[in-house]
C-alpha cells in the first residue's frame, strides 16, 4: 500500500539544556528533559511578525524566532479545528474525526466517522503520552475539538486547562461568535464566569503562569498556549490600538508591497519571488471613498493591536519562566493555525438581525467591547503577500503559516537559521514525544523532526506525496509540484498544477505542459481520500 501524508507542519527541539528531570534511557545513560511551551496564534498572517517581515511590534516573538530557527515551508490545514486535530493526534484530520468543522459539516458527511466534529476517543493525543511519561500538562485558550465529555481537554491529556470550547468568542467577555453559537469557557471541565476585567490574551497568559507555578520543581511540564487572537471579532485595549495611529492610512496595496519586501529582506521569502499583486476578490485601495477607507484603516489598526498585545503577553510568560530559573531549559514552539481570515464575517446571511441589534460598528467604535468586525479580504491578502488566498483555502495563503522553534543554549546550535524544508503540523506530537523520552504514538502519521534539528536530512523526501482536503477543497504535493482543486472564485473546479519552486503564488497552471505529473498526483490524492475517509460535501462550501 502506498503511504500518503496530510497537510500540517510544526516544530523542533533540544539537546544540551540544563536539567529539569533526569531519566535513564535503555543503555543506562541519563538524559535531560526540557519544559516545552507550544504557542498557537489564531488566524495570524504569514508576514505579521517582525521576524517574518511585518511592521507590527512583536519584539518578544521576534527574539525567540531570530535566536531560534524560522520555518518557511511549514503547513497546517486551512481551518482551525482540522489543524488542531492534526496537532494533538499526529494524524490526518479525517482520521481524528475533524474532516470539517461546526455547521460546515453537511448532512451526508455527518453520517461518517471522519466528520464527527470532535476528537474521536479511540485516536490518542500526544499529551496523553506526555502524562504517562511524567510530564505535567497544561493548556489555556481555544479548544474547538468537541464539547462532549470524552473530547474535552481533561479527557485528552491535560492536567489543568482553561478552555474556550467553541471556535471563537468576544475578547473582552463571553460574547458568542454567532447568534445561538455559544461561548463556553471551562476550567478543569467546570464552567467558569469570566472576570469583569477579562481580555483574552491577558487572561490566558496569567492563567498559564498560575498553572506553571504549581509544577513541582523536579517535574517537567508541557504548556499549550492557544491564543484566541487575532481571530475575529477584532477587539483590543484602546492603549494597544493607539500605537497604530496613522500606520495603515496608505492602504492595503502599499502594505502588501511593504510586507513582500520585508519578508524578502529577512529571508523568509526568496528574493526572486513575485508577489501575488491582485485577485478578483480584492478592490484597489484608491477605489474606496473616504468613509470606506476610514472603516478599513480602523479594522487593520485593531488587528495589529491584537497581535501586538499577544506578543506583550508572550513577553510576560517569558519573564515568569525566567524568574523560575527555567528559561535555559525550555523549548518554545510557535505557529499560526492557518492563514489570516479574509471572509466577510458580518454579512446578513450569516447573522440576520443579530449583529445590527447588538453591536455598534461605527468607525470610532471599532475595536471596543461593543463592536463586531472582521479583517476582510484585502488586508488578509496583504498579510500573505507571496501567496494566493487566505484562510479556509488550500492554496498556500491558507495553509503555509509563520512558524519557528527556539531551543535553550542555541549558540552554535543553529540559532538564527532559516529552514525551508517542508514540514507539517502533525509532525509536532512525535517530535515532542521524542524530546520528552515518551512512547511514540503508534497511530501517528507524523514523524519526529528532531533528526533534522541535529543536522540531518529533510523530514520528507522529494518523491513523497502529501495530500489534504477540507470543505471539498483538495490538494496534493510531491516535492515542488502541487495540484489544487477549488471552486470559483478560488479555482476552476478542475485540478490545476503548479511548481512552487518558481511560482509561490500558484499563478501559472502547468497542467497542459506536464499532464503525467498532474495525472499521477490526482491518482495519489484519490488513494489518500479513500484511505482517510474523505466524503466530499454534497452542497457548495459556505466558507
Amino acid at each position: 500500500m502506498l503511504k500518503y501524508f496530510v497537510l500540517g507542519t510544526t516544530l523542533w527541539l533540544v539537546f544540551g539544556c540544563a536539567p529539569t528531570e533526569e531519566v535513564t534511557d535503555a543503555t543506562g545513560v541519563k538524559q535531560d528533559r526540557p519544559n516545552i511551551v507550544l504557542i498557537v496564534a489564531d488566524d495570524l498572517g504569514y508576514t505579521d511578525l517582525g521576524a517574518f517581515g511585518g511592521e507590527i511590534s512583536t519584539p518578544n516573538l521576534d527574539q525567540l524566532a531570530n535566536n531560534g530557527v524560522r520555518l518557511t515551508n511549514f503547513h497546517t490545514s486551512a481551518s482551525c479545528a482540522p489543524t488542531r486535530a492534526m496537532l494533538l493526534t499526529g494524524t490526518d484530520n479525517h482520521i481524528a474525526g475533524m474532516g470539517s468543522q461546526g455547521t460546515l459539516v453537511t448532512p451526508q458527511q455527518a453520517k461518517h466517522r471522519a466528520y464527527q466534529n470532535r476528537l474521536l476517543p479511540e485516536v490518542p493525543t500526544f499529551t496523553e503520552s506526555l502524562q504517562k511519561a511524567g510530564y505535567r500538562t497544561y493548556m489555556a485558550g481555544k479548544w474547538h475539538l468537541g464539547y462532549v465529555q470524552e473530547s474535552r481537554p481533561a479527557a485528552r491529556g491535560f492536567d489543568h486547562s482553561f478552555a474556550l470550547m467553541q471556535g471563537g468568542a468576544g475578547h473582552f467577555d463571553d460574547t458568542e461568535l454567532f447568534a445561538d453559537y455559544g461561548a463556553t469557557w471551562l476550567e478543569d471541565d467546570e464552567p467558569v464566569v469570566l472576570p469583569t476585567d477579562f481580555y483574552s490574551s491577558d487572561f490566558l497568559v496569567e492563567t498559564l503562569k498560575k498553572y506553571i507555578s504549581g509544577t513541582p520543581s523536579e517535574q517537567p511540564y508541557f504548556a499549550y498556549l492557544s491564543f484566541t487572537a487575532p481571530h475575529w471579532p477584532l477587539q483590543a485595549p484602546a492603549t494597544s490600538i493607539a500605537k497604530y495611529k496613522g500606520v495603515y492610512d496608505a492602504g492595503w496595496d502599499l502594505l502588501r508591497a511593504k510586507r513582500m519586501a520585508g519578508a524578502q529582506a529577512v529571508g523568509v521569502v526568496p528574493i526572486d519571488a513575485e508577489a501575488v499583486d491582485f485577485e478578483a476578490s480584492m478592490v484597489p485601495w484608491n477605489a474606496l471613498n473616504e468613509l470606506e477607507k476610514a472603516d478599513a484603516v480602523a479594522r487593520m489598526k485593531v488587528y495589529a493591536a491584537m497581535v501586538d498585545r499577544l506578543d506583550e503577553n508572550v513577553g510576560l510568560l517569558l519573564k515568569h519562566i525566567e524568574a523560575r530559573g527555567e528559561l535555559d531549559n525550555t523549548v518554545f514552539i510557535f505557529l499560526s493555525d492557518n492563514g489570516a481570515e479574509g471572509h466577510d464575517m458580518e454579512s446578513p446571511t450569516r447573522h440576520g438581525e443579530w449583529l445590527t441589534e447588538n453591536f455598534d460598528n461605527s468607525v470610532n467604535n471599532i475595536g471596543t467591547k461593543t463592536s463586531y468586525v472582521a479583517l476582510k479580504t484585502a488586508w488578509a491578502r496583504a498579510t500573505a503577500a507571496p501567496f494566493r488566498d487566505s484562510k479556509s483555502k488550500v492554496s498556500e495563503g491558507g495553509i503555509r503559516v509563520p512558524a519557528f522553534f527556539s531551543l535553550p543554549n542555541q549558540a552554535g546550535n543553529g540559532g538564527g537559521r532559516i529552514d525551508s524544508a517542508y514540514m507539517r503540523v502533525m509532525d509536532l506530537g512525535e517530535t515532542i514525544l521524542e524530546l520528552a523520552q515518551g512512547e511514540p504514538n503508534a497511530q501517528s502519521m507524523g514523524r519526529s523532526l528532531l533528526p533534522r534539528w541535529r543536522g540531518g536530512v529533510a523530514p520528507y523526501a522529494e518523491d513523497e506525496v502529501i495530500a489534504f482536503e477540507v470543505y471539498g477543497r483538495r490538494g496534493a504535493q510531491r516535492g515542488p509540484w502541487k495540484i489544487l482543486l477549488q471552486e470559483p472564485p478560488y479555482g476552476t473546479s478542475e485540478w490545476q498544477l503548479y511548481n512552487l519552486d518558481r511560482d509561490l503564488g500558484e499563478q501559472e497552471d502547468l497542467s497542459d505542459e506536464h499532464p503525467k505529473i498532474r495525472t499521477a498526483l490526482i491518482a495519489a490524492w484519490t488513494e489518500y481520500a479513500r484511505e482517510v475517509g474523505v466524503v466530499l460535501p454534497e452542497i457548495p462550501p459556505r466558507y
